[in-house]
């Protein structure tokens, strides 16, 4: 029986290392179902995705992927431990053998060590030592307690990324061996033009040049597509939606949203009161105390009233398929799991995951305003997988 490959994603935009990952995993198992849990229209570092997600899923699916199911809002958005843990919720539900993640350091024994080290009570001590000095984040403090326990090897973003996934197979029981592939190209924030850019950089560039670089061959025409109907988000109409979100929403929503404090409902009022528009309001809310991630989850947060996050989703949308990964979804416990593929598949859901599933709904509707040609609004509800 074929094995299932599990990549927790968000490919925004799918590139060359994506592409690189795929088929470096195709060359370990050839014979593996690859199913890619991504991402929909919010992703992890706190912002809205440059295309919208059933397009990204296509393009996947058409560069190796088989099967493309959504992380819902708010997980999607969520920091890596939340982001972690949901990505390998859904991964276990569709019976996933193995997860590949990308990492800098690509030691996958390094990893566990470090993993199992966060556990203990040596390392709380350490981070709370850490986190007592209020001008440095959360990161940094977990970087300096590590360093006391004596790891000294320097772990990147996508490390501690895999770090977190580690750590959610565990504590799930879930069986799922975690295995790591080194990131090639350009860093995770280098804005540096190369063979293989980082998705940064190829974001900056296309809202400099309208043109997506370092993307592959097989979806190029997808990209092409995706740029002429305006398919893609308007980055300056989204900051300015967002500042004057910021502006509207009282102070308190932001101190009580989840993830947040007071210094950071501060940050945020306090940005949005001295910034002429969404771009310098983008500048201003920085702070060495909190991440930039941070900052605009919370934003994100407070405009749906995100104060708390339930454990785990309870549902995927299914974005894209083909004929293997029409094998996985018939192999998932419809039960203990929920599948999405069209709107009233919603109707017979329990109480909560209609309330999950309907916030989704309304985070769609409003990025859906943030494209540079939006679609109907009524379209939200018909989007149908992509099937081949």
């Amino acid at each position: 029986m074929s094995k299932i490959v599990g990549v927790i994603c968000e490919y925004n935009p799918f590139h060359m290392g994506h592409k690189y990952q795929i088929d470096k995993i195709r060359e370990e198992m050839p014979n593996a179902k690859i199913v890619a849990i991504m991402s929909g229209n919010t992703v992890q570092r706190g912002e809205f995705a440059i295309i919208d997600k059933h397009k990204r899923a296509e393009i996947a699916l058409e560069c190796g992927v088989d099967l493309v199911l959504e992380m819902p809002f708010p997980y999607s958005v969520a920091a890596a431990e939340i982001f972690a843990h949901a990505g390998v919720e859904i991964a276990s539900k569709c019976g996933c053998d193995y997860l590949y993640f990308g990492t800098e350091n690509c030691d996958i024994h390094y990893l566990e060590m470090v993993a199992s080290a966060t556990n203990s009570r040596e390392f709380e001590n350490a981070l709370k030592k850490h986190l007592s000095n209020k001008r440095q984040s959360y990161i940094v403090a977990k970087e300096k307690a590590l360093v006391d326990m004596g790891f000294e090897k320097c772990l990147l973003a996508n490390d501690m990324l895999g770090v977190e996934y580690i750590r959610a197979i565990r504590k799930k029981k879930a069986k799922i061996v975690p295995c790591a592939i080194s990131r090639i190209g350009a860093g995770y924030n280098d804005t540096n033009e190369c063979e293989i850019m980082s998705a940064t950089a190829i974001r900056e560039k296309y809202y400099k040049e309208n043109v997506f670089a370092s993307v592959p061959n097989e979806a190029l025409s997808l990209y092409k597509k995706a740029v002429k109907t305006k398919a893609v988000l308007e980055r300056e109409k989204a900051y300015d939606f967002l500042h004057r979100m910021a502006l509207i929403i009282p102070r308190e929503k932001f101190d009580n949203a989840f993830d947040s404090s007071k210094e950071i409902g501060a940050l945020i009022k306090d940005s949005a009161s001295t910034s002429k528009n969404g771009e310098d309001f983008f500048k201003k809310i920085t702070s060495k105390s909190f991440t930039f991630a941070r900052v605009r989850r919370v934003l994100i947060y407070a405009i749906y009233n995100i104060i708390s996050i339930d454990k785990s989703p309870q549902f995927a949308f299914l974005l894209a398929s083909n004929s293997n990964g029409r094998e996985i979804i018939n192999n998932v416990n419809k039960g203990k799991f929920n599948i999405i593929t069209k709107h009233s598949d919603s109707r017979n859901l329990s109480p909560e995951a209609s309330t999950q599933v309907e916030l989704s709904y309304e985070v769609d509707k409003l990025y859906n305003t943030l494209l540079k040609s939006p679609a109907p609004m009524e379209n939200v509800y018909k989007e149908i997988p992509i099937i081949k």
